[in-house]
């Protein structure tokens, strides 16, 4: 029971230490209004080009995304600020799972992530008047926490980029803007070519917004067990990578004797 407080009391605290700066309005201005934004301009579109078929599922695919803004930029900030503030190889040296301190030190971006999604959710549905049964609130609820974790796997795979290159707003809005394209949320995955088709199904989110479309305009809950477990796997798989980059370069560190390996 010791073991699980420390865990969430190490999850808040690295969040308030990493965001503690943010004011209200600022947070409100960064991580509610922006997506927010986001959200209205493609949904216009979307209802535009598509008029207005399968509506529902384009907006809660967009809200979906809306996770984005904590998986990549929020999440990358768990590694790369440990190296701007110089606490990298305290880190690095200390003997606690290592594992167990990413991601413990994840889950709030996950938490922070999902109540982006479904403030977009519900601001879609007041917006454009549709409709969302509880049944499909709930599976969506499932859906979207396993694809927030997945995309937090991935997105602390380029922070760990960062021991090796300062160019993480390269990478960043880099990884921000292949999510938004792979992912099919505006439109059918179809319409890509097949070689992108083949690389979003090792992406996250792509099984997510798949999952919404066809809940929200299908009523559809057959795959929702499915997709969503091979979603988890995938996101245990880039914590797994992104725990053997981190470890790569300890090792590195250790024979240049500097964890500022760019």
């Amino acid at each position: 029971m010791g073991a699980i407080q420390r865990f969430f009391r190490h999850s808040f605290l690295s969040y308030r230490a990493l965001f503690g700066w943010l004011n209200p309005k600022v947070y409100i201005l960064v991580m509610v209004c922006m997506p927010l934004s986001q959200l209205l301009f493609f949904s216009f579109l979307v209802r535009h080009v598509y008029d207005g078929v399968d509506l529902a599922g384009y907006i809660g695919a967009n809200a979906l995304l809306l996770c984005v803004m904590n998986s990549v930029f929020g999440i990358t900030s768990v590694i790369t600020s440990d190296r701007s503030m110089g606490t990298l190889q305290l880190i690095m040296a200390t003997p606690a799972n290592k594992p167990a301190m990413f991601l413990a030190r994840s889950l709030a971006h996950v938490a922070n992530g999902m109540f982006t999604a479904f403030i977009g959710l519900l601001f879609g549905i007041f917006i454009f008047d549709i409709s969302i049964t509880v049944e499909a609130a709930g599976a969506l609820a499932l859906v979207w926490a396993v694809s927030i974790f997945s995309a937090c796997g991935l997105g602390l795979i380029i922070g760990s980029f960062c021991l090796w290159t300062p160019s993480m707003h390269l990478l960043t809005n880099l990884l921000a803007s292949i999510l938004l394209l792979l992912s099919g949320a505006n439109y059918p995955q179809t319409s890509m070519p097949n070689a992108l088709q083949f690389i979003a199904n090792f992406m996250p989110l792509t099984r997510g917004v798949k999952l919404t479309k066809e809940i929200m305009n299908e009523g559809n809950f057959d795959q929702v067990a499915v997709y969503a477990g091979q979603e988890f796997l995938l996101g245990i798989a880039f914590f797994i990578i992104c725990l053997g980059c981190i470890r790569f370069a300890a090792y590195q560190a250790r024979v240049k004797g500097t964890m500022d390996l760019s």
